[in-house]
């Protein structure tokens, strides 16, 4: 029914449409454009005011935000730097310190094997149980003075490990809301 009724009404507009709009055009009085030189006071003037300012706080608040997340990622790029280099030369002491670790038990190893060698050997016999345990106890004094000086000889590590710098998660300023226009009589009627 009403698809029908809106068919009917836009034909019929179609049709009869523009010899009216013809007359309506020929009949009424053109409007004259006015230029007011006056200039228009803003009634919310405070509130547009206040909302420069905020808005330039912001500015200067979104500055400081950027320079201070700037800031961090420089802090943290020079704490990964530094660590990776202490890694490194940390990492080089490490392996020379096993080798001299590695040699010292090798060393500990093959005299107690002699040892225990000797001792098989030695079958009661008190002499060569004593020469065993001189022999052991001297190839175990020539191993810790090998790994002492083994350790005396590594360099020693350049500094202690760096420590991550603390670093304050900047918060985003809040970008100020523009002034609506306040009501005003005219509108509050319709």
């Amino acid at each position: 029914m009403k698809k029908s009724v809106l068919a009917v009404t836009l034909s019929a507009a179609l049709v009869l449409g523009g010899g009216v709009a013809a007359m309506a055009v020929e009949t009424a009085p053109q409007p004259t454009p006015t230029s007011s030189s006056a200039p228009k006071l803003r009634k919310d003037r405070a509130a547009i005011e206040a909302y420069k300012t905020a808005l330039a706080e912001f500015k200067i608040a979104n500055e400081k935000f950027k320079a201070d997340k700037t800031a961090n990622r420089a802090a943290m790029e020079s704490f990964k730097t530094a660590l990776d280099a202490w890694r490194t030369a940390n990492a080089a002491y490490l392996t020379a310190k096993k080798t001299v670790q590695d040699t010292f038990k090798a060393a500990l190893t093959a005299a107690t094997t002699a040892f225990n060698a000797a001792m098989t050997a030695a079958a009661g016999d008190a002499t060569k149980e004593a020469a065993a345990k001189a022999a052991r106890k001297a190839a175990v004094d020539a191993a810790v003075a090998a790994r002492d000086a083994g350790l005396a000889a590594l360099p020693p590590l350049t500094a202690p490990m760096p420590v991550k710098p603390e670093i304050a998660k900047p918060t985003k300023p809040v970008k100020p809301v523009k002034p609506t226009p306040a009501p005003t009589a005219s509108t509050t009627n319709n």
